[in-house]
């Protein structure tokens, strides 16, 4: 044995954070730091691939699989939890009475094509598939048109909650009214239909891998400049706020007489201050609204020598009585309170009581005749404001008294009865309303026939051409697989297949596996690597825990010596590995042993018995241990995959088991940590599949024959070739022909 010593030299991976987050291994952030440290540490490596064992061999086409043989095994197939409790098939069967789930493993020598970047011209040109080609084709086809959605008035609702000065009329919807109908129409174009092996653009390098025996169709649809136009007119009932906008108004007829009135006359601007307004000679100390002896004069502004109020305005009243300002009594008082909303309809922004009057007759109540004190609204008012609008359809606009505002916040007065005029804080749909001077006002939230046209256009397709091509199962180039064959002989695809049951379901899984005998018997596979932080074994975690690349490598199955496997081969491995995703250390070993193994493939009478066990003494047991190592966080995860091989009968028995490091931060967390090895490692079954039936068929080097396959497999005799079930190829993690899905640690 040739003991080959290297010195490791370990790198802290210093990992800052800046503001925009954590950067890893291989992202360009400019900001990782590397120190190298004087610590080394010697790991001892093994390779006897150039060194005489002098122990038992075997050709590794005798042992595993001649490709060039028709190859039909099949296994019986464990998953984690049976792996954990069940040793054998015998404990399987005397607990259930039926077989564990079968896996079938196929070899297809005559169904690979592979073509490099010089055959372009030949295998991606297009063939005109008459019998599949159809002109002016109707397609039936539809569209969907929606209505603008929108909400109906259902109620006008003043806000008592909200403060004095902010309270308005809440509108209260509906829920969206929407409507959708459906148009159909024919569209008539013209369908061409090609084959061709490959579609472009073509490969540069490498070689690329076809099966031969699936079909994918690609459609490129055309289409027409102009597009088709659809119009549909949607028809509802709506309710909505009426033209009148009553709740919208803000009133200008400052003295409340019902009609237009110019700014009122200027008597003098006592004070020079440029405001006409009321002036206090006096304060007020006792706040009695009089000048009492004791009160401090200020000014005596009109010069009457009378000590009260000074007008500098002609403060008009309207010639008319006026009640009390109508406010809703809030707390049922009959009195008005500062915090009840009211009706200004003075323009002063204070609540105004009825105007003095002489009963004459008695009858309490003002009667039309009688003397009342005609009062101002006590400040200076200037010309009105107003709005022009054809309020009764007689071509003349009309002068209105009001601003329409932006907030709903004019309280609406129902004078329908002008002794107890009603302060409407609700309304509904169809509701009236009469102001002082008997104007009517229908309907505050009306009904009405709305109309919505929609228009919607939809692609014209002009012609739809379907190209099919041939399933595209992998790209090898010398890039990412340096050293790897690019003669497609060397090639071989095989494929293994098997179901799951769950919840009283049955689905069916699969995958295909790519190798090739240069130098030792390699497989092409998408490399997987686990994402940080690692630890990965609930569902969700396991879901997004690992990747793959995008790109098929080649790597070393089993090492042979001149194409012999060996008892007492041992090869170790490590290296480095970047990636986008982070730095790993990989280290690998590989130990072949020649041992007997036992499995449930003997001779079988009756599906009804169980499947015997057969012994196969001439085997090799080959033990393959995968280490990655995450750089910067330290994570571990482990990957063990014991194989026997049986002379004549290929792969007999197989089994994988996983590992992690120990949990950082929760040891409970570490699965299995009760079952630990020599090495303190805690291993979890993974996948166990153990040979039940094998039939090899010789094929006399048919696959050497695949010059030229595409020649003697047309589009018309697909069906024909119903071996693959016209599975499609799909990254995956897989060794030898196992497939690795960790998910199925939770089943």
């Amino acid at each position: 044995m040739i003991e080959l010593v290297i010195k490791l030299m370990k790198k802290q991976i210093l990992l800052l954070k800046s503001v925009f987050g954590l950067c890893l291994i291989g992202i360009s952030c400019g900001i990782i730091e590397q120190e190298d440290t004087e610590e080394q540490e010697q790991i001892s490596f093994s390779n006897t691939l150039g060194q005489d064992l002098g122990g038992s061999q075997g050709a590794i086409s005798e042992y595993f699989y001649n490709f060039e043989n028709d190859v039909n095994a099949t296994y019986f197939r464990y998953n984690p939890n049976l792996m954990a409790n069940y040793n054998s098939y015998a404990d399987y069967y005397s607990l259930f009475g039926e077989d564990p789930t079968r896996m079938n493993f196929n070899t297809f020598p005559n169904h690979l094509v592979a073509m490099t970047s010089s055959d372009e011209a030949q295998y991606t040109t297009r063939n005109y598939i008459d019998s599949l080609s159809i002109a002016d084709s109707i397609a039936p086809d539809s569209v969907l048109m929606t209505s603008t959605p929108f909400k109906n008035l259902e109620l006008l609702e003043w806000n008592l909650e909200a403060e004095p000065s902010l309270q308005r009329y809440k509108l209260i919807n509906s829920d969206w009214v929407v409507s959708d109908t459906m148009i159909y129409y024919n569209d008539t174009f013209d369908v061409s239909s090609y084959w061709a092996v490959v579609d472009t653009p073509f490969i540069d390098s490498g070689l690329l891998f076809v099966d031969s025996s699936e079909w994918n169709d690609t459609d490129y649809v055309f289409i027409s400049d102009e597009p088709i136009r659809f119009l549909n007119t949607f028809e509802f009932i709506k309710q909505q706020l009426s033209n009148d906008s009553l709740v919208f108004r803000s009133n200008t007829d400052c003295n409340d007489n019902g009609i237009w009135d110019p700014d009122e006359t200027v008597i003098q601007d006592y004070n020079s201050d440029g405001i006409y307004e009321v002036l206090y000679e006096y304060s007020d100390n006792n706040n009695n609204g009089q000048y009492d002896e004791g009160d401090d004069v200020i000014q005596d502004f009109d010069g009457d020598g009378n000590i009260s109020v000074a007008y500098e305005f002609n403060d008009r009243g309207n010639l008319i009585w006026d009640p009390a300002e109508p406010f809703y009594d809030i707390d049922s008082s009959g009195t008005y309170d500062l915090s009840e909303p009211y009706q200004d309809r003075n323009c002063n922004n204070k609540w105004d009581g009825e105007e003095s009057y002489v009963d004459e007759d008695g009858s309490g109540d003002y009667t039309l005749g009688e003397e009342f004190s005609d009062r101002g609204n006590g400040i200076y008012d200037q010309e009105e404001i107003f709005s022009l609008k054809d309020n009764n359809g007689d071509g003349i606009e009309d002068t209105l008294l009001y601003v329409i505002g932006d907030k709903p916040d004019n309280l609406i007065v129902d004078w329908s009865n002008p002794s107890q005029p009603e302060v409407k804080t609700e309304l509904y749909l169809g509701d009236d309303v009469t102001d002082r001077w008997g104007n009517i006002y229908s309907d505050v939230i009306e009904e009405v026939d709305y109309y919505d046209l929609k228009q919607q256009f939809v692609d014209d397709v002009d012609s739809l051409v379907t190209l099919f091509t041939r399933e595209k199962v992998g790209h090898v180039t010398l890039e990412n697989s340096p050293g790897a064959s690019l003669s497609p002989d060397d090639y071989y695809i095989t494929k293994s297949e098997w179901t799951r049951s769950a919840g009283g379901q049955t689905e069916r899984f699969y995958n295909y596996h790519i190798f090739h005998e240069p130098d030792h018997l390699n497989q092409v596979v998408y490399p997987s690597y686990f994402l940080p932080l690692g630890f990965y074994f609930s569902p969700n975690d396991i879901e997004d825990g690992f990747w793959n690349k995008q790109s098929l490598e080649s790597e070393v199955l089993y090492y042979t010596y001149n194409g012999y496997l060996r008892d007492g081969e041992m090869v170790d491995t490590a290296y480095y590995d970047t990636t986008e995703i982070s730095v790993y250390f990989i280290q690998k070993s590989y130990r072949v042993e020649s041992e007997s193994v036992t499995v449930p493939a003997g001779h079988r009478p009756s599906m009804d018995q169980p499947a015997p066990d057969t012994t196969f003494n001439d085997c090799f047991k080959i033990t393959r241990n995968t280490t990655m190592t995450m750089v910067g966080s330290g994570v571990d995860f482990g990957q063990r995959t014991i194989s026997w091989l049986a002379k004549g009968k290929g792969l007999v028995k197989s089994e994988v088991y996983i590992r992690w490091t120990e949990h950082p931060f929760n040891s409970s967390l570490t699965q299995n940590d009760s079952y630990l090895d020599t090495l303190n490692q805690a291993w979890v079954g993974l996948n166990r599949i153990e040979l039940t039936a094998v039939e090899i068929d010789p094929e006399n080097g048919v696959f050497r024959k695949l010059l030229n396959p595409v020649k003697s497999i047309s589009l018309q005799n697909i069906e024909e070739h119903p071996e693959f079930d016209y599975d499609p190829f799909y990254v995956n993690t897989q060794t030898g022909i196992q497939t690795l899905d960790l998910r199925e640690l939770n089943e």
